[in-house]
């Protein structure tokens, strides 16, 4: 049946949902401008609050399936990345928006986000009351679905991963302060108190976008108090259980043996030399090199950024004969800025922080337990007590 003359023509989905995010915005507060001149070009909205102003790359979708909005999103950031770009102090907005979201497409939209665009801000709306941004300013505006029951919406969200690379480097960052022995750590490592994400990652040199999500984290998970307004991390007993069971699972080891035996120090530093990239010594090793050591005659451990087996016979080293023992473990880490970031500069060689010493070697089948133990003490507990005697 053809509609009445006097009823109105339903909008597309890319305009409907445009005035809903124009008057969710100014009813915020926000001065939000549609088709706003940005640069040479125009952008679906413009944002501005205070300091805060963001353009925005709006993308609607007649239906809610994940396959269509997860095409939608990408394309959204990009546009929103490279309209930012045309002027200063303009920070990218991508949002998506459908009749319905459901939960699941959303958890999914959010954690593609976190992982492929971190400095990109980022918006879920859909017709049944959804209102869910991540971004420096953004969170009073979010809203649950009306559709959702209580147990969801209560939910925490768990679309970022709290011991991602770059959030255990900026974990690192925020516990250096209490470390009190400086040399264990980088030379260069800031040690001081942030007041906020831009601070910690300007001092951690990461994106303001990555940082607020790591500090938004924390504080969904209760391990940041910031009453006093400073970042200061509590619960650090439990944080840091947390940290090291993210390191349980097994770790991939290319075993290694010396070509030719010989002044152990010279070999090292001819084979990191030649593997290439960032290197440092890892695990026990490392923990000799800041006299720390408590087990002998594990092998060597050595992180590698990019490891290259054709280059083994360069470094002076070769597959150990089957049966055989290896004298060098060669490591990719997972976290491979936390590693290498935290790397501290010795004399000749660099060896990996004593935070990432600690956590690596918990998780080592053989010593590792005692290993850490004698690190827990020395340093680990007196920095959980150094964090502690904060006041409040």
């Amino acid at each position: 049946m053809a509609a009445s003359a006097d009823q109105p023509t339903p909008l597309p989905p890319s305009q409907h949902f445009e005035r809903l995010l124009l008057e969710m915005f100014r009813k915020a507060g926000w001065r939000a401008e549609a088709e706003a001149a940005v640069g040479s070009r125009r952008a679906d909205v413009l944002l501005r609050k205070g300091k805060r102003r963001y353009v925005v790359e709006l993308k609607a979708a007649p239906e809610g399936r994940r396959d269509r909005l997860a095409g939608l999103l990408p394309q959204a950031i990009l546009q929103a990345r490279s309209l930012a770009g045309q002027a200063s102090a303009l920070a990218p907005l991508a949002v998506v928006a459908a009749p319905r979201i459901s939960a699941p497409v959303a958890d999914a939209l959010r954690a593609f986000s976190q992982d492929h665009a971190p400095d990109v801000a980022v918006g879920l709306l859909d017709g049944e009351g959804l209102r869910s941004f991540v971004g420096p300013g953004l969170e009073p505006l979010n809203a649950p679905s009306s559709r959702r029951s209580r147990k969801s919406i209560s939910a925490p969200s768990h679309s970022v991963n709290l011991f991602s690379d770059l959030n255990q480097w900026m974990l690192k960052v925020l516990l250096a302060p209490y470390v009190k022995r400086h040399e264990l750590l980088p030379e260069g490592m800031p040690r001081a108190e942030y007041r906020n994400a831009s601070a910690l990652a300007e001092a951690a040199k990461v994106s303001v976008m990555t940082a607020f999500r790591f500090v938004r984290q924390l504080e969904q998970e209760h391990f940041l108090d910031q009453a006093d307004d400073l970042l200061r991390l509590v619960r650090l007993e439990a944080l840091l259980e947390r940290w090291q069971s993210s390191y349980v699972r097994a770790v991939k080891e290319w075993p290694a043996r010396w070509i030719l035996q010989g002044d152990e120090r010279g070999q090292l530093l001819r084979a990191m030399e030649a593997l290439g990239g960032r290197a440092c010594l890892g695990l026990f090793a490392a923990a000799r090199a800041m006299n720390l050591g408590h087990v002998e005659g594990a092998p060597l451990h050595i992180y590698v950024d990019d490891l290259q087996l054709g280059r083994l016979r360069e470094a002076g080293l070769s597959e150990p004969p089957k049966g055989q023992p290896a004298s060098v473990l060669l490591r990719v880490p997972s976290a491979k800025e936390s590693v290498f970031r935290g790397a501290v500069r010795g004399k000749d060689v660099a060896v990996s922080d004593v935070l990432q010493v600690w956590l690596d070697v918990s998780a080592y089948p053989a010593r590792g337990k005692e290993q850490a133990s004698v690190i827990f003490r020395h340093v680990i507990r007196p920095m959980i007590q150094a964090a502690n005697d904060q006041p409040r």
